[in-house]
């Protein structure tokens, strides 16, 4: 019953210094760059056109923009491709034509490419994936408003703050188990309240 389900490995990639090629300019590829604006400032976008709004994207960020057909020479550094053109047979092509190396991300057939984008949900240094397998992205995106409602908008300081509790702790001088102890009890028992935060680091660093 089904197709053979392709299984792909949850990463976090840091796009550090890696080439990345949007190909397309309509809606797919438009969503496509504002995700990965969030990660990373230098991308080119090949298209011969583009939405109004993706337009304004790349002109406020300073993309660069290839208003061209889609050609070999396009991809042959690159480390992530997004083939969204609106064109099957140029997907395909693109395809073809990416090097080795280069992840894909088909936006006209998910299984052609080696990546896909899931819903995601972020809340600061909070990241949440989820993804179906393609069974359904409507219930993907049900189960990221149920995980929205439990972590609100102000959960960001509250990492924040175990992010700084935590680095502080490294270096104390206490057994590990301590250390551990500590940890383990600002998860349990979380310190939402800012003041409160405030005056559990002032705590741990007069421990210093």
């Amino acid at each position: 019953m089904g197709g053979a389900i392709i299984a792909y490995l949850p990463l976090l990639v840091n796009l550090t210094n890696k080439e990345i090629i949007i190909i397309g300019g309509g809606k797919v590829a438009e969503r496509r760059l504002r995700q990965l604006l969030e990660y990373k400032q230098s991308i080119t976008v090949v298209s011969p056109t583009l939405t109004d709004t993706m337009k304004e994207i790349v002109t406020i960020n300073n993309i660069k923009w290839t208003n061209e057909p889609f050609k070999k020479e396009d991809v042959e550094n690159a480390d992530l491709i997004i083939a969204a053109t609106n064109n099957e047979g140029i997907n395909d092509e693109i395809i073809k034509q990416a090097p080795k190396k280069a992840w894909i991300n088909a936006a006209h057939h998910g299984e052609k490419g080696t990546v896909y984008f899931p819903i995601t949900l972020q809340r600061g240094r909070l990241q949440i994936a989820i993804s179906t397998g393609g069974a359904s992205p409507l219930l993907a995106k049900r189960i990221k408003k149920q995980i929205d409602l439990q972590f609100p908008d102000d959960y960001e300081t509250y990492i924040d703050f175990l992010f700084e509790a935590r680095e502080i702790i490294k270096k104390l001088d206490m057994d590990k188990k301590e250390k551990h102890r500590l940890l383990k009890d600002i998860v349990q028992n979380p310190i939402y309240d800012k003041k409160a935060q405030k005056t559990f680091i002032k705590s741990l660093k007069k421990q210093m």
